[in-house]
């Protein structure tokens, strides 16, 4: 059972209603204008956001089921979601996000990522009936905004907003309610043999969060210790920068 299911499951129809109000589904582009671009730190450190943002202090640790909204376990990485700045100071890294801010992602129309592996999936998607239009779906406006995501042709492309990396590719598939995903391609080198399912949450978080603008947790590998808190919030991070609020393994 998906994450998104998980959220409304034994809620009754008046929450529903009061969550479905809080995360309207949005097709607003994330734009950078030109004066952010001007204004971006590029340095050596990674340090802790503004004063006012350290006001609130997060505990990362585990909450049980009843002790969240999602009635699942989640772990709570908001201390570094919320409140991590990314940098880098290698200028080559900072000069091709900035290049990639300009791009409108028709590059990707017919490429694959490297080693591409055709993987079957069941995801729905309701979105009241609403299509999504072909064009930029989720564009980072700064670095600590991992992923950068388009659509064409009843395609999506999921691209590392850093690299320009093609990591995912899905179909689109309209339907009356919303839209099927019942294709990913990824790198067959990069599916973990011991979690060969990961990939697929992955994609799932990423349009439920991305594209869809839900709050949900982002899942986290088999491989990461659950007691390691340290490796949880590095991989939430590098992974999912400030969408990365929760975490699960289930």
């Amino acid at each position: 059972m998906s994450i998104f299911k998980r959220l409304f499951k034994g809620k009754s129809k008046e929450e529903k209603k009061d969550v479905k109000s809080k995360n309207d589904t949005s097709y607003k582009t994330a734009t950078m204008s030109a004066s952010d671009l001007v204004n971006l730190k590029v340095g050596d450190t990674i340090s802790f956001g503004n004063p006012k943002e350290e006001e609130k202090v997060y505990d990362s640790k585990w909450l049980n089921p009843n002790e969240n909204p999602y009635n699942i376990e989640i772990f709570d990485c908001r201390e570094y979601a919320l409140k991590m700045t990314s940098t880098t100071q290698d200028p080559r890294i900072a000069a091709n996000f900035l290049s990639l801010r300009k791009s409108d992602g028709k590059e990707y129309i017919g490429k694959f990522p490297e080693n591409g592996a055709k993987c079957e999936v069941d995801l729905k998607f309701n979105t009241q009936g609403k299509q999504i239009p072909d064009g930029i779906i989720y564009k980072a406006s700064k670095m600590e905004e991992k992923w950068d995501i388009y659509k064409y042709a009843n395609f999506l492309f999921f691209v590392r907003s850093w690299t320009g990396d093609l990591v995912y590719f899905s179909n689109y598939i309209p339907t009356e309610k919303g839209f099927n995903v019942n294709l990913i391609v990824l790198d067959d080198n990069k599916i973990d043999q011991e979690d060969p399912f990961f990939d697929f949450k992955v994609v799932e978080f990423l349009i439920h969060s991305h594209i869809l603008g839900y709050n949900v947790p982002h899942p986290i590998p088999k491989s990461i210790d659950k007691n390691n808190y340290e490796n949880i919030l590095g991989y939430s991070f590098s992974m999912f920068g400030n969408k990365g609020l929760f975490a699960t393994s289930e």
